[in-house]
């Protein structure tokens, strides 16, 4: 008699395990979906110079939706900005950190920052200015939007360089519950 019994608590316990795991979600990423100056690298990066300044996109990510890298080899500060090229969100798209690329293993440099939407940041010479953009449209994205991601960089005459690239939320599996 005690069989019978250990198999329906068998079965519940497995049936309220599995009600209380969270269902696997879609992992949506941003692919290039247009003509760009922007140039695919090693491992799939996009690369490109502004100013003499080498940056990089990554749009391979899991927990950003894309990462841009400024290393500011140059002489002279160079000021970024970037974003979406139509609308600017309200609340924080992303966020940027600032190190120095050359010194001491560990060498610090100024907190982790929130970045809006075409905020100006200079990365001074010798720095390295990683944008974690996770929202670049202020919000999660949704399969199939479209967007072009704007990044700009002034010298201190006040020269603009511009590098667009459009982009389109597609889906790139999922990740399960255990975030692996």
């Amino acid at each position: 008699m005690a069989r019978p019994t250990s198999l329906v608590l068998l079965f519940l316990s497995i049936a309220l395990v599995s009600c209380s795991t969270p269902a696997p979600r879609a992992w949506l990423r941003y692919q290039p979906a247009g003509a760009t100056t922007w140039v695919t690298g090693q491992n799939g990066l996009l690369t490109s110079t502004m100013h003499g300044a080498p940056v990089t996109l990554d749009l391979g990510r899991r927990q950003t939706r894309a990462e841009v890298t400024v290393q500011n080899t140059t002489s002279q500060r160079l000021e970024f900005r970037m974003g979406p090229e139509a609308g600017h969100p309200r609340q924080a798209i992303g966020e940027v950190l600032l190190r120095p690329f050359s010194g001491p293993p560990g060498a610090g440099g100024p907190d982790m920052l929130a970045y809006n939407a075409m905020q100006p940041v200079v990365v001074e010479p010798g720095w390295r200015g990683t944008f974690y953009l996770d929202a670049p449209l202020g919000r999660e994205p949704s399969i199939g939007q479209y967007f072009v991601l704007t990044v700009e960089a002034r010298n201190p005459d006040g020269v603009c360089e511009r590098h667009s690239l459009p982009l389109q939320a597609t889906n790139a599996g999922v990740i399960s519950a255990d975030g692996r």
